[in-house]
């Protein structure tokens, strides 16, 4: 008798906890098309000639302390120079695992950790800069920020 009403309480708790992780994925699922949603309405909803420019830092699920310090010095960049464009939505920075966004990884052929920082006018990408040598570069933060900041200057400046 003890015996089934073990069985019947191991079985119970599997069940629920398969139900737990069913209803986890669909929230998860339900959640990231929403964010993509977003994002292509944040995109959309430039009129005219407007600019916008969107800073990805594309990382690996799985980061070492160089991973951690382009985020770090990216973010710090990021709102104390270009504080202004982030307020008035002029800027946007985006942290993405490349490896869950495959779609993202695929537009820019990714396969390791690097900085894309692209161009929209009208809610469509006419142009981009790819920063592969944010790895190397990150070992001195000066140059780093040198690389990013020019990078973004060039995509606001340019005079396509």
């Amino acid at each position: 008798m003890a015996k089934q009403v073990a069985q019947g309480l191991v079985l119970k708790i599997i069940r629920n906890l398969l139900l737990a992780f069913i209803i986890f994925s669909i929230g998860f699922a339900i959640g990231k098309e929403f964010a993509l949603r977003g994002v292509q309405s944040d995109l959309t909803s430039l009129t005219g000639r407007d600019k916008k420019i969107v800073v990805y830092y594309l990382r690996s699920t799985f980061r070492c302390w160089q991973c951690n310090m382009i985020e770090i010095y990216t973010d710090k960049l990021i709102r104390i120079e270009f504080a202004e464009y982030l307020e008035d939505r002029r800027l946007d920075w985006r942290v993405v695992d490349y490896l869950q966004d495959s779609q993202l990884a695929n537009r820019y052929n990714i396969s390791g950790n690097t900085i894309i920082v692209a161009r929209f006018e009208d809610g469509v990408e006419v142009s981009h800069t790819r920063l592969d040598q944010v790895m190397e570069k990150v070992l001195n933060q000066y140059e780093f920020m040198n690389y990013l900041r020019n990078a973004i200057k060039e995509q606001f400046e340019d005079k396509k």
